[in-house]
């Protein structure tokens, strides 16, 4: 069943809020930083970041328990969306409204006021993909703020799998769940299109071996990474 009414999509959403908290108290969740000053959770840090997770892992946003003042998730206007909201702001975190689709240039003016005095969490496959493809727009988000993308990948010890086009991933209780940050990505404000494609893809490829990493960690297997690089054209 959809809901359209504002008053059930508020009411579901602050309960489902709650559910996602209590549910999530039974699972370990994980951090690596891989030794870079960028974990959310540090309120030493200096420097603000646009963290970049994929839609299938948005059970991670409950466990990075930033500072809402420090911290927000960027959530599109669909009715889908507003749901997610509400159980975001239920779970006490900041929400800023848009995506690629719908309200994209009124997010970024958001975010644009409020750069450099928060994190952002962005889900770059959303709202309706494709599954694990980063869209231009966080792309150039980053450029515009001038705020760093920290790339990440997330792994399940165990989980469930839904029937949706993300394929959004359900820890169980009392499993594990890790999150690896691969090298952090600045783009440049004057990147032509072929630049900013070149930027698009390493954020990419970054994401997807940070996956890798993580999923083998929730197994109990800490492995090495050889990260990708910026193409010497794009570079120059």
């Amino acid at each position: 069943m959809k809901l359209r009414k504002p008053w059930m999509i508020k009411l579901v959403g602050r309960m489902g809020g709650i559910a996602i908290r209590m549910w999530m108290s039974t699972v370990r969740c994980l951090l690596d930083s891989q030794g870079r000053p960028t974990d959310p959770r540090d309120p030493t840090l200096k420097e603000r970041y646009i963290y970049a997770m994929w839609h299938d892992s948005l059970f991670l946003v409950p466990c990075i328990r930033c500072d809402p003042a420090k911290g927000a998730c960027l959530i599109s206007k669909s009715a889908d969306g507003e749901l997610l909201a509400q159980m975001c702001e239920g779970g006490g975190l900041r929400t800023i409204r848009g995506s690629s689709s719908r309200g994209g240039m009124d997010a970024v003016d958001e975010v644009l006021a409020l750069e450099k005095k928060i994190h952002l969490l962005v889900a770059p496959d959303g709202p309706r993909g494709p599954r694990h493809h980063v869209k231009r727009g966080l792309i150039y988000l980053a450029a515009w703020t001038g705020m760093p993308i920290v790339p990440l990948g997330v792994g399940f010890q165990r989980c469930w799998r839904a029937k949706s086009w993300d394929r959004m991933a359900i820890p169980k209780p009392w499993s594990r769940m890790t999150c690896v940050s691969a090298p952090v990505i600045r783009i440049p404000g004057c990147a032509g299109k072929g630049t900013m494609e070149a930027y698009r893809l390493l954020t990419e490829q970054s994401m997807l071996r940070a996956g890798e990493m993580a999923e083998a960690w929730a197994q109990g297997n800490k492995i090495s990474m050889d990260w990708p690089t910026l193409a010497p054209a794009a570079a120059a």
